[in-house]
């Protein structure tokens, strides 16, 4: 059985979301600015892990949670000021809905041989 589209966008879009974190440290500037991203972004790097063995284990719970919580971390960020909160915002709406729909869950709850 092929992953669904709607696990593969998912996954693209955790990929997306790793490689925004990495900008924004790259772009920080500052070693301190950089090590708050990287604590803030601890979801999205357990929702990566997750999204690397997406074919292999059942991560979909794990990754919708860590989802969740960058959705948290965006309403802060939208809190302080901070734009870029409303792409991660909209990225970690996404993820969840995608991996709630049923062929993705039907797709990681399928028989492995």
């Amino acid at each position: 059985m092929t992953m669904p589209g709607t696990v593969r966008a998912a996954q693209i879009l955790v990929f997306v979301m790793v490689g925004l974190v990495a900008l924004r440290i790259a772009l920080a500037g500052d070693p301190e600015k950089a090590g708050e991203i990287t604590g803030a972004s601890f979801p999205v790097i357990i929702a990566f892990v997750c999204a690397l063995r997406f074919g292999k284990s059942k991560s979909r719970t794990t990754t919708i949670v860590a989802a969740s919580l960058m959705i948290a971390i965006a309403f802060r960020a939208m809190g302080q000021g901070q734009p870029a909160g409303l792409v991660d915002l909209a990225i970690g709406i996404t993820i969840v809905v995608l991996l709630s729909l049923r062929q993705s869950a039907q797709w990681f709850h399928r028989a492995r041989s």
